[in-house]
């Protein structure tokens, strides 16, 4: 994730600490201020609750073979390039690799490799993808700025072709964020 965009993602969650701590409105005309900046903090991290596949909402990412259905909420943003949602500091990286498999670049990345990037390898495990290809699945966590972030990397392809999908949230969240952030990362495909 470029400085720019982990900036931003602390500033809201600093401003989103801030005012979870707040105590309560000492007049009532702040009372209305504070409830309509609270409806506006929950707007800004709304997540929906599950995830449900729907072709017509895929989205081709330009200048790649791929396209992904993002979750709810989550915006395209060309610096990453994929989707991001800023009020939970989330976001899914979409990169492509043309003249190489995916399994003989996964054969690189083993604890030495994340360790050099920062971070903990925590698993790694095979997936299914929606269209029913094969794909692997590591799972890391690093630390940036006082939080503990997980990282879901995410490759599928064939013979050829690599799809690399980045995904980063708040460990804290994990619950919430890492099923509908998976089920979107599954349904990524090629295309020609």
């Amino acid at each position: 994730m470029n400085k720019v965009i982990v900036s931003v993602l602390l500033f809201v969650m600093t401003a989103l600490g801030a005012f979870s701590q707040e105590q309560e409105p000492q007049q009532n005309s702040q009372s209305s201020q504070t409830a309509g900046m609270g409806s506006a903090l929950s707007s800004l991290t709304a997540v929906s609750e599950g995830f449900v596949y729907d072709d017509s909402k895929m989205v081709a990412i330009p200048n790649t073979n791929i396209r992904i259905q993002p979750p709810e909420y989550f915006k395209y943003s060309d610096s990453v390039p994929g989707f991001l949602h800023v009020g939970t500091m989330s976001s899914i990286q979409v990169e492509e690799v043309v003249g190489t498999s995916y399994l003989l670049i996964s054969r690189a990345m083993d604890s030495a490799y994340f360790a050099s990037q920062g971070m903990r390898l925590i698993s790694v495990e095979p997936v299914v993808m929606h269209d029913g290809s094969d794909g692997l699945l590591f799972t890391a966590e690093m630390k940036l700025k006082g939080f503990v972030f997980e990282r879901l990397i995410l490759m599928s392809g064939d013979y050829h072709f690599t799809m690399w999908i980045n995904a980063g949230y708040i460990k804290l969240m994990s619950n919430k964020l890492k099923p509908i952030i998976l089920q979107s990362m599954l349904t990524s495909k090629i295309y020609d």
